[in-house]
């Protein structure tokens, strides 16, 4: 049986009319994945003390696919910041990683409070912090890739305007079972809130971590 899986690249341009491209990155359990090789058997690795032992097929699958989320991560640049940048880079951070953990109240502490008001959670709860908790991972019926974890791999660039901010940032988004991961930039956009900076609105990892298919164009635009 064939497995197909993909790697999305997204490209998110720094002008306000932004526009995201994703490139997308087909294998099979074949091995004919970009960045396997031509037929995705390669002759194993030969040491002094003879053949290393053939790798399983999902091993060398894994391998191929780690080799092009660090190209894909490697084509962005990481951004040389003040120390205004550092503190916005710090809440950006520690949202991707409450996301990462599943922390729902983490996440929801960290956004203005309003700001999520228009999202439709898979797993509506009585509170923000149990929505997001029960929606994280959320396995959708129609096979849309399921959430296990994200990290931000760069920082390219953080805009502060008076008491906005702009955050782009590389993002490897990791799925349940074979999925490949995905790699792109999203942009994180924030407000401060009595000396605090707070997320201003939903972003494409929070589409993701909720199992989203279809993220909304608005996630580009300002709030």
């Amino acid at each position: 049986m064939r497995r197909t899986g993909w790697i999305a690249v997204g490209m998110l341009a720094a002008a306000g009319s932004a526009a995201a491209v994703v490139v997308l990155v087909s294998g099979s359990d074949g091995g004919d994945q970009a960045g396997a090789g031509a037929s995705g058997s390669a002759a194993p690795a030969v040491s002094a003390r003879g053949p290393a032992p053939a790798r399983s097929r999902p091993e060398r699958d894994r391998t191929a696919t780690e080799r092009e989320v660090h190209a894909a991560v490697a084509r962005s640049r990481r951004a040389r910041l003040d120390r205004p940048q550092r503190r916005v880079a710090r809440v950006a951070g520690a949202y991707i990683e409450a996301l990462d953990a599943h922390d729902g109240a983490g996440v929801c502490g960290l956004f203005i409070p309003g700001a999520l008001a228009a999202v439709r959670f898979p797993n509506e709860r009585s509170s923000c912090a149990a929505s997001v908790s029960a929606s994280i991972g959320y396995r959708d019926p129609r096979g849309f890739p399921v959430f296990a974890r994200a990290r931000i791999a760069r920082v390219r660039s953080i805009r502060i305007t008076g008491a906005d901010a702009r955050v782009v940032a590389t993002t490897v988004t990791r799925f349940a079972g074979h999925r490949e991961p995905s790699v792109e930039d999203d942009l994180i956009y924030l407000g401060r809130r009595q000396g605090k900076w707070l997320i201003a609105k939903p972003d494409v990892a929070l589409y993701r971590a909720i199992g989203v298919g279809e993220i909304p164009p608005r996630v580009l635009t300002p709030p």
